[in-house]
């Protein structure tokens, strides 16, 4: 019986995929690849980006600024919310930032859309006793 190219390309993935399966150090378990997320800049969000940040106290004027080289700083008019600086990257259509504010160090971490070129929206914690949403455009 003669088969195609393509189904000889079948039998060899699927062989390849048993033999690594049996060669794997741990007889009784099968290991499955994690999704791999690639963390990129993504140059149309590079600049500066104004807008509010809502929290549990009320809202305030914030301004993110987004580097080339990965890094952020964000900025607010708020007497509570301290100022952040940290790395963003977009990941899966998302971006995402996290770092340390600078009052006493704590945990800031900020998921966003991208969907757009000029607004920018989501949510953002600050340890594990503030959070709350941003929207900003960009200048």
């Amino acid at each position: 019986m003669k088969g195609s190219p393509f189904n000889y390309l079948i039998i060899l993935l699927v062989a390849a995929q048993l033999i690594n399966i049996s060669c794997s150090s741990d007889d009784n378990s099968i290991e499955v690849a994690q999704g791999s997320f690639e963390r990129t800049i993504d140059p149309k969000l590079v600049g500066t980006w104004s807008g509010t940040v809502e929290e549990s106290s009320g809202t305030a004027n914030a301004t993110f600024t987004l580097q080339m080289n990965g890094d952020i700083l964000a900025e607010t008019d708020s007497q509570i919310l301290c100022p952040f600086q940290g790395v963003w990257w977009v990941a899966n259509g998302q971006l995402t930032a996290s770092g340390e504010d600078e009052c006493d160090g704590r945990g800031v971490d900020i998921r966003g859309n991208t969907t757009s070129s000029t607004r920018i929206s989501g949510s953002w914690t600050a340890g594990s006793e503030n959070s709350g949403t941003f929207s900003l455009t960009k200048q």
